[in-house]
């Protein structure tokens, strides 16, 4: 059977410019005619894998990850790729792949505009100069996120509207401008009046679906505009959550706003939220739906109320509805914090299910089933892995505390020289007195490191010893960490079973 190369074509917005150069056509023809004229990787079978739209600053796309698992399980034993940038462009994670993981694979790869032939490269000489590489196409990728970031900002600053999709209630137009959307606004302005009347967010809601009002989303479907959105039946209804949107958004009384989010990082789809005072807010740019009064009063009363399941917890986000698709948010009274579908308070016709579930349930299934993988890898990888861990670094804490003692005693032997200097007479006594007590400063403060060494260096040897305990010391409480890291989503079934999707393969059901 003929061993099989991996061949990666990628292409993304972040090419700006270089769209041509670097489209999927001219990587595939540039690629080909590479191995057709390579005497050895001619006579190998070609595996191609693409992925067309997506950034090259995070490893999460569905083509590079079937040829890494395939790269992995020895399916394919090179990966060929017109240059680094396509491969990837966080030089951290690129580096790594070729400095660590792809040896350890036994795979070859070739980045051909870079001149990079593993099999072929002089570590020492062509790593850095990959690397260097890799940094500047990190550094290029930054760098366009923060000029697109500035010319967008720019554009708001001069009233021009740069998001995607209008509020509910307005429409876009071709020069970038927001207009009254006459067939809808009527509803926004009943939305305001039923809050200033004290109407609460799910009766507004429960009023909204009942007269069969299509909510923002269903209006978007119904004209066909092009967005992501999922739920059951193809149906979006008015939630308390929507309302309650609408009624904080200050575009409703003319006013243009940018800026409330921005991306985790560079390549992120994750947002994070913006604080207010650093928002861009151009009043009057278009024309207002809501009298500003009536918008200030709306908002002073939502004030209010009491802020409720703020604070940060590990399951945030990540507790869908089985029946409708949608998020669930914790409630939490009197120190216990629930989980149930909200829309149960707005419409029973999807069948969610009705009851509250503990999040202290759904953290201990979690656990439960991330206590069972651990035992089964355990013995194989784990254990092997943390005694590993732990031996290099007692190694290196060793050589530190020898670097740390040798210090020491060559500040010893300076500070006797210069006494011997200062009974020679070729150094006075205040100069001496300065440089001693400087001298005197600088051995403490590596004493003091010394010690820190030796510290860690117990420390660690301690855990050496009690290795035979990491399993039982692991996955004790659930952590935000451990659920972003193993955990996609947790369902709760119409039945009120869970359903745990991890971010890897179930190891159980292989």
């Amino acid at each position: 059977m003929a061993e099989k190369i991996g061949v990666y074509l990628r292409l993304s917005d972040e090419d700006g410019n270089s769209l041509e150069s670097n489209s999927i056509k001219v990587q595939r023809e540039l690629i080909y005619d590479y191995i057709i004229k390579d005497n050895e990787l001619s006579s190998y079978e070609i595996l191609e894998f693409c992925d067309d739209g997506y950034s090259g600053t995070n490893f999460n796309r569905p083509g590079i990850k079937e040829l890494l698992l395939k790269g992995k399980n020895g399916e394919v034993v090179c990966i060929i790729v017109k240059d680094f940038s396509r491969f990837g462009r966080n030089y951290i994670e690129v580096g790594r792949y070729l400095e660590q993981i792809f040896p350890a694979w036994g795979l070859r790869f070739i980045a051909i505009n870079d001149g990079f032939d593993s099999k072929k490269a002089a570590f020492y000489e062509d790593f850095m100069t990959t690397a260097f590489k890799n940094l500047v196409c990190d550094l290029y990728s930054k760098d366009l996120s923060q000029k697109i970031t500035s010319v967008k900002r720019s554009k708001a600053e001069q009233g021009q509207f740069i998001t995607a999709f209008a509020p509910y209630g307005y429409q876009k137009t071709k020069e970038r401008k927001l207009v009254v959307d006459k067939e809808v606004a009527p509803v926004v302005e009943r939305i305001f009046t039923m809050a200033l009347e004290g109407v609460p967010k799910v009766e507004i809601a429960r009023t909204l679906n009942r007269e069969k009002e299509p909510s923002p989303y269903m209006l978007r479907k119904m004209r066909k505009d092009s967005f992501s959105c999922n739920s059951a039946g193809e149906k979006h209804l008015w939630r308390p959550s929507v309302i309650s949107k609408i009624l904080k958004d200050q575009r409703y009384v003319g006013d243009g706003i940018f800026g409330k989010v921005e991306p985790l990082k560079v390549g992120s789809k994750q947002s994070k939220i913006v604080t207010k005072t650093d928002w861009v807010i151009i009043p009057n740019t278009h024309e207002g739906i809501i009298k500003r009064e009536v918008f200030e009063k709306v908002n002073a009363d939502l004030k209010r109320y009491k802020q409720r399941n703020k604070e940060e917890n590990p399951l945030s986000k990540k507790v869908r509805c089985g029946a409708c698709n949608h998020i669930i948010s914790r409630k939490k009274s009197k120190e216990i914090a629930t989980y149930r579908c909200a829309s149960l308070e707005v419409s029973k016709e999807f069948g969610c299910y009705g009851k509250r579930i503990k999040e202290l349930q759904i953290e201990e299934a979690v656990l439960f089933y991330l206590k069972g993988i651990l035992q089964s890898i355990y013995l194989d990888y784990l254990k092997d892995f943390y005694v590993e861990e732990l031996n290099r670094n007692i190694e290196k804490t060793k050589i530190l505390i020898k670097e740390k003692e040798k210090e020491l005693r060559r500040r010893n032997l300076t500070t006797v020289k210069l006494y011997e200097a200062f009974k020679d007479n070729k150094v006075d006594k205040s100069d001496y007195l300065k440089k001693k007590a400087e001298y005197k400063n600088q051995y403490n403060l590596i004493q003091n490191e010394l010690l820190l060494e030796q510290e860690m260096f117990d420390i660690l040897y301690s855990e050496l010893e009690s290795e035979s305990d990491v399993q039982s010391s692991l996955f004790q409480s659930l952590t935000i960490e451990m659920v972003e890291t193993f955990v996609d989503i947790i369902i709760i079934k119409p039945s009120g079973e869970l359903k745990i999707c991890w971010n890897f393969q179930d190891l159980f059901y292989q």
